[in-house]
């Protein structure tokens, strides 16, 4: 399932236009330094939406050249006045989500864990 709905994603945003560039290999992410499971995210469709751009998620980068992966400064334990990788994400991507849900607009998830981390599946003994 989780195949099939990658390959939609990509043909849905292969048609954009004036999308911010993301580097090859980049279009679609996948975080698994966490305990819930992976998440996968759509980082060529999330650069296509309205009112986004690099620095909408890449806070450090304007001007900078390439941003930098979150988890270079991001870790999972709170660095200094950097929030832990689990915070920095919730605040960022199910902020947005219930900020345009508020706006009552379609978004992501913004309740349901399972919507974004997909839990390992359990081998049968």
């Amino acid at each position: 399932m989780r195949a099939v709905l990658t390959i939609l994603m990509l043909m849905v945003c292969s048609t954009g236009v004036g999308e911010e560039q993301i580097p090859a290999g980049k279009e679609i992410l996948y975080f698994d330094r966490n305990k819930m499971g992976i998440v996968t995210f759509m980082h060529q469709m999330h650069s296509m939406l309205d009112g986004v751009n690099c620095t909408t998620c890449h806070h450090t980068a304007r001007g900078k050249g390439q941003p930098e992966d979150c988890h270079n400064c991001h870790q999972p334990e709170p660095q200094g006045d950097v929030p832990e990788s689990a915070v920095a994400f919730h605040t960022r991507c199910r902020g947005c989500h219930q900020y345009t849900v508020d706006a009552g607009k379609k978004a992501g998830p913004v309740k349901r864990c399972t919507l974004c981390h997909i839990p390992p599946v359990k081998k049968k003994k």
